[in-house]
């Protein structure tokens, strides 16, 4: 993926140097930006898939699609209601609990790490993987610097460990049964249209589909893997055959067991 660092325009005096700091630390081009250059030109002029803006509210990703900046989703709702007592279709598959070990293979914007490092709380933890280093750099900032009146949010943030890799590369290198549960969620299988939070995410999103042997080098170094599709022919192609979901919900969860 092609991309560099630049700045919005507007913002502090000190956000040059931040980016390019943040340009060293990535390895990548820092760009500076003209008082009326836009982003889409300096995408353009330097065939570029994205950019990472230094803003005052912190990194963002540009892309021909929008701008992805970090922000908790749905995942505020969901603890306040796990913590009134309501069903969570993703704790339910995963049969999450106090003091599991999970690794998240999909991190993207961390809402399922999130509510996994939730329940797993201060004697569990969770290890999300993020393959596109823009989606990754913007999402591990975004835990650690939001800030919010929730407790419970900021708590379940800052437990996440987040490592730039793919889970093929990960798996390679964890020891056997080192996780109580593994999880993917290869979010852009299908169109992702309807949901507009998402669509900035496609044009800089690691998109190599779920194959089988991920999922067998998974169970190596956790008892059970738990894939969020909507197809069960998907699934089934996986090896998995059993299927949890919502009797509504268009997302089913294939788990698979040693």
């Amino acid at each position: 993926m092609r991309f560099a660092v630049t700045t919005g325009l507007n913002g502090s005096p000190h956000l040059p140097a931040v980016a390019k700091k943040w340009a060293s630390e990535l390895n990548v081009s820092y760009l500076a930006r003209l008082s009326k250059g836009n982003l889409e030109t300096i995408l353009l002029e330097n065939n570029l898939d994205a950019l990472i803006v230094a803003t005052n509210k912190g990194p963002q990703v540009f892309s021909c699609e929008g701008t992805l900046f970090f922000h908790p989703g749905m995942a505020a709702l969901r603890i306040k209601r796990l913590m009134l007592g309501e069903n969570d279709n993703f704790v339910e598959a995963l049969d999450l609990k106090r003091g599991m070990k999970v690794l998240d293979c999909t991190m993207g914007l961390a809402g399922d790490a999130t509510i996994a490092a939730h329940i797993c709380g201060d004697t569990g933890r969770v290890v999300a993987l993020e393959a596109s280093m823009p989606i990754w750099f913007v999402v591990t900032n975004g835990l650690l610097n939001y800030r919010d009146k929730d407790e419970n949010l900021i708590e379940a943030f800052h437990r996440i460990e987040t490592v730039h890799t793919t889970a093929a590369d990960y798996l390679k290198t964890v020891p056997d049964n080192s996780f109580d549960v593994v999880y993917f969620d290869p979010m852009f299988r299908h169109p992702v249209s309807s949901s507009a939070n998402m669509v900035p995410l496609r044009p800089v999103a690691y998109d190599k589909p779920l194959e089988e042997d991920i999922i067998e080098q998974a169970l190596r170094v956790a008892p059970v893997v738990v894939v969020k599709e909507r197809s069960v022919k998907t699934l089934e192609k996986l090896g998995i055959s059993e299927v949890q979901g919502g009797r509504y919900s268009r997302v089913k969860y294939g788990i698979r067991r040693r």
